[in-house]
């Protein structure tokens, strides 16, 4: 019975160590000494035969067994705490940690009435965000949500897509009048751009011809930059030509600051989709945000898709 005991607590000990990124975070969440919590995740990986953290003097991370671990003990723990929160009237609205992941230009400019509706809505809540053009590790960093722009990689997470979104090549009067205006996706090769890079992110432009089929466009790439804000007020600014997410910039369109060239071409779409690990259980917490979000966007008309007159996509 002893034992029984032990391994549940060394499980919720192991979660909150990864949940609060430090020994002495899960030792101040849960009420411990530091050394308790040290001491029972060193009782868990000798129990268990393998390893699960790497420790260093300044950081902690998982090893490629932990990360399993992790994610199905963070299962059992959740299941635990959402059992013991319903006993409770009290306790039945979301509390606790909710840790997100968000994209940077798109996280500012559009998910700032979502999270803060939902601070709002639920004050017991526990908000950590993170704001990041990076592709975090949901499992290995303790995440519960992340939402992500454009084609998903992680076979293993389930997803909920939230909209679509187009590009739209854009330039400012001031610049068209100085450069001589683009008919042809091919023509933006004699105009200086301004190009978005990230990683793996190819210096080309997509189009899609009058089939629907895709083909590339290679500026002379005058600036690149890996910040998407800095990329539209370089535009703004009249540097080059540059190709938006629909997102960033309908505004300074209807407003006449920037003008949407090559309309009648499309781009290729992407999406905003949410994503969570894959598990049989979410928390009450998880739930509501994932509710919350998909109602909003199901609600949100301010991005329009990426058309033309055709109605090609």
């Amino acid at each position: 019975m002893r034992q029984h005991h032990d391994s549940l607590e060394g499980l919720t000990i192991f979660v909150q160590v990864i949940e609060s990124g430090s020994f002495s975070g899960a030792a101040s969440e849960l009420g411990h000494a530091v050394s308790h919590i040290s001491k029972s995740i060193t009782r868990l990986e000798q129990r268990l035969g393998v390893r699960l953290i790497q420790r260093t003097t300044r950081s902690l991370s998982l090893t490629l067994a932990g990360k399993s671990y992790y994610q199905k003990a963070r299962q059992i723990v959740n299941e635990a705490r959402d059992a013991e929160l319903s006993l409770t009237q009290h306790n039945l609205q979301p509390s606790g940690r909710l840790k997100i992941s968000l994209p940077n230009s798109f996280g500012q400019s559009h998910l700032q009435p979502l999270i803060t509706q939902f601070a709002q809505t639920y004050p017991d809540v526990h908000l950590q965000l993170d704001f990041s053009s990076r592709l975090v590790d949901l499992v290995g960093e303790g995440f519960d949500l992340a939402i992500r722009m454009g084609q998903l990689k992680d076979s293993n997470m389930i997803s909920r897509k939230l909209l679509d979104y187009g590009f739209y090549t854009v330039a400012t009067p001031d610049f068209l009048a100085k450069h001589p205006m683009p008919m042809h996706p091919h023509d933006l090769k004699q105009l200086p751009a301004v190009k978005y890079t990230y990683n793996q992110v190819p210096l080309t432009w997509d189009y899609l011809n009058e089939t629907g089929k895709k083909f590339h466009v290679e500026p002379e790439h005058r600036v690149e930059c890996n910040n998407m804000p800095m990329q539209k007020t370089l535009v703004m600014a009249g540097v080059g030509v540059a190709r938006l997410p629909s997102f960033i910039c309908e505004t300074e369109i209807a407003e006449g600051k920037l003008i949407r060239l090559l309309a009648e071409y499309d781009t290729p779409q992407q999406s905003a989709t949410l994503v969570y690990p894959n598990k049989q259980h979410l928390t009450t917490t998880v739930r509501h945000f994932i509710d919350m979000a998909v109602t909003y966007f199901a609600k949100s008309k301010s991005i329009p898709e990426n058309t033309n007159n055709s109605g090609r996509r």
